[in-house]
């Protein structure tokens, strides 16, 4: 476990002496010295600022910062982008205006919002055109598409192995098939309840950057919960308990409906966190979705093949070198969740921003999004929390461990 920690905090060390890499698009040799992450960026910050004060009242000032947003920073990236893209340059350029329309007319911050999401998406597609991804953004949406899905994956086939253990020792094999079909109706189940989160967020009347970090506290807390190793043994002790107990009840009563609604039961749980957690990565994943999808592949194919060791061939497995591993990564994944939320409320307008830049290294904006790392204080912290709250967990376990280890050698001796 210690471990675990430390590999995450080399991580966001890693992450603050990443330095900015812009490369230059094809056909910007009419003005070479335009940064056009910079300039995207320094859009975003004033867009920020004008958004939380227009959700202040105070709409001229919402208004100076965002005509500012395009005067002094789009109009230097549009020489370079009037030459790759002319159609979404003139697109832009309608949607700053529109922006600076409702505001002057005072619409209703949920009508500014969108207008100025409209904006930032834009920014973003242009930041995409001309800033090299390089090879860590792909490489972290391939590990975190592939890690959620095996993890998870893993901790259903381990419960189900259990049942059917369970099953085999009760002479009660041939009733196996039951629990299958329970964890077909869970896999669906699954798609469907990230259909439905899917849906709900696009359909919702909040501004889209206040559901998004709505559904990343839900996920943040989530992972919190699976990644407390005290609390979760705990949990998973009982919860084995209670699913011995449900298979002797369906089986003493003969019910078919019984073992399937705990072949169900076994995997939803298991599912729904996995569909939380990807609308999630979705979200952050921008133009980094097909990276996202190779990883879900990859750790569908890995958790085939270990779910077939585990049921066939009854191998013991290094699991607890893998949950390691995986929930190393998930508490990263937890850290970075947690910046995006904050920076989703920043955007909307909903929190106010104060940035570091200078003090701290601004990321490239595809390696911040999937990150959650920005230079403002109130990122920063939330994602310090977050660090903090597990080193306070491994800490009580470490406590906690060592009574235990005590205890047990005071009974040797009492017992000697």
């Amino acid at each position: 476990m210690y471990k675990g920690f430390t590999i995450l905090l080399i991580f966001l060390a890693i992450l603050l002496a990443i330095p900015i890499r812009v490369t230059r698009a094809e056909g910007d040799s009419s003005n070479p010295a335009v940064n056009v992450a910079a300039e995207a960026q320094a859009i975003r910050d004033l867009l920020q600022q004008a958004m939380r004060a227009y959700r202040l009242g105070d709409y001229p000032t919402a208004f100076k910062w965002s005509r500012a947003a395009y005067l002094d920073h789009f109009e230097n990236i549009e020489i370079p982008l009037r030459t790759i893209d002319g159609n979404l340059t003139l697109d832009l350029e309608y949607r700053f205006a529109n922006l600076r329309s409702k505001m002057q007319q005072g619409a209703p911050a949920s009508e500014v919002e969108k207008a100025a999401q409209s904006v930032r998406e834009g920014v973003d597609e242009v930041d995409a055109m001309f800033t090299n991804a390089g090879v860590l953004v792909p490489t972290l949406a391939l590990v975190s598409g592939f890690s959620v899905i095996f993890r998870e994956g893993v901790e259903a086939v381990l419960v189900l192995a259990a049942l059917l253990g369970y099953l085999r020792a009760s002479q009660s094999q041939s009733l196996g098939r039951y629990i299958f079909y329970g964890v077909g109706l869970a896999v669906l189940a699954s798609v469907l309840s990230w259909l439905l989160v899917h849906y709900l967020i696009r359909i919702t009347p909040l501004a889209r950057e206040v559901s998004e970090a709505v559904i990343s506290f839900l996920a943040v807390g989530v992972l919190f919960w699976v990644n407390f190793w005290l609390i979760r043994r705990l949990d998973q002790k009982r919860w084995m308990e209670f699913m011995r107990a449900r298979a002797w009840s369906a089986m003493a009563s003969g019910s078919s409906v019984g073992l399937i609604i705990l072949g169900f039961t076994a995997v939803y749980r298991e599912g729904l966190e996995t569909a939380l957690f990807y609308e999630v990565l979705t979200l952050m994943s921008t133009r980094m979705e097909l990276y996202l999808l190779l990883g879900f592949g990859a750790g569908v194919v890995a958790l085939g093949a270990t779910t077939w060791v585990i049921l066939k061939t009854s191998r013991r497995l290094p699991i607890h070198r893998f949950f390691q591993i995986t929930v190393t990564l998930l508490m990263i994944l937890s850290v970075t969740f947690i910046g995006s939320a904050v920076n989703s409320l920043q955007e909307s307008g909903f929190i106010g921003t104060t940035l570091l830049v200078g003090s701290v290294p601004r990321l490239p904006y595809l390696l911040a999004t999937l990150t959650g790392f920005h230079p403002a204080v109130e990122t920063i912290a939330a994602q310090a929390f977050m660090v903090g709250l597990y080193v306070m967990g491994w800490a009580v376990m470490q406590v906690q461990r060592r009574k235990a280890t005590q205890s047990a050698k005071s009974q040797q001796v009492a017992s000697a």
